[in-house]
């Protein structure tokens, strides 16, 4: 009896793997397929940031020449939303710089000074935005010392990976706000530049902001699919 009973078993084992294991060779092939899904992905949300038409082109330099209320609804929506707030008090707006608000900016800039601001000059820059390397975020700052910016410090986190910038650009801008000499005193537009080849946009990430380290910060969730 016990002998059969092993042999019932061990033929239950050889039947299990036989028929439920996936072979190795299977197994690489789904991997392999669901990361060339993810970075087909990951290049199609890319194309629709960076890689405009000439017709988006056409359109972002419409909206600039609606003029400045237009533009501002257009900009807020751009804004990241907060994810976790410890500072509570004087948060940054954070952007990503896309090719379609610049366009929309510079259209809106040229417009104010009765200028056309043409497909010509708006497609040397969206091609400039195609082919750089780097992705920049935009974040407008705010402190109560005009040297507040030096000590900022901002990363960008995508799964357990974290990144420091490539290049940080604007803390020699600050300017007085329009609180001063209250608090907020001052203000500056603070640009932070990451490798692109480190990003996969069809993943969630977040863009973190320290004005004094983790215990004064703010975490924005960054949802490439919703950015224009």
């Amino acid at each position: 009896m016990k002998k059969v009973i092993i042999s019932v078993l061990a033929a239950s084992t050889l039947l299990s793997s036989s028929v439920y294991a996936t072979p190795q060779s299977e197994m690489i092939n789904i991997k392999s397929s669901s990361t060339s899904s993810s970075k087909k992905e990951s290049n199609k949300i890319k194309n629709a940031i960076f890689n405009l038409s000439d017709q988006q082109i056409k359109n972002a330099i419409a909206l600039g020449k609606k003029g400045y209320d237009s533009l501002q609804e257009f900009m807020q929506k751009q804004n990241l939303p907060i994810s976790s707030d410890k500072m509570k008090i004087w948060q940054p707006e954070a952007q990503l710089s896309t090719p379609y608000s610049f366009v929309a900016l510079a259209s809106f800039l040229a417009s104010d000074k009765y200028e056309d601001y043409t497909l010509k000059e708006a497609k040397y820059y969206v091609n400039y935005y195609r082919t750089t390397d780097r992705i920049s975020f935009n974040l407008k700052a705010y402190g109560n010392n005009i040297d507040f910016a030096e000590t900022v410090k901002v990363v960008f986190k995508q799964g357990n990976k974290i990144y420091q910038p490539r290049e940080v650009r604007g803390t020699d801008d600050v300017s007085r706000s329009l609180s001063w000499p209250e608090a907020p005193a001052y203000r500056v537009n603070l640009y932070y530049d990451f490798d692109i080849k480190n990003v996969d946009f069809s993943k969630d990430a977040e863009l973190i902001y320290m004005y004094a380290g983790k215990e004064l910060s703010v975490t924005y969730k960054v949802d490439f699919s919703k950015i224009k």
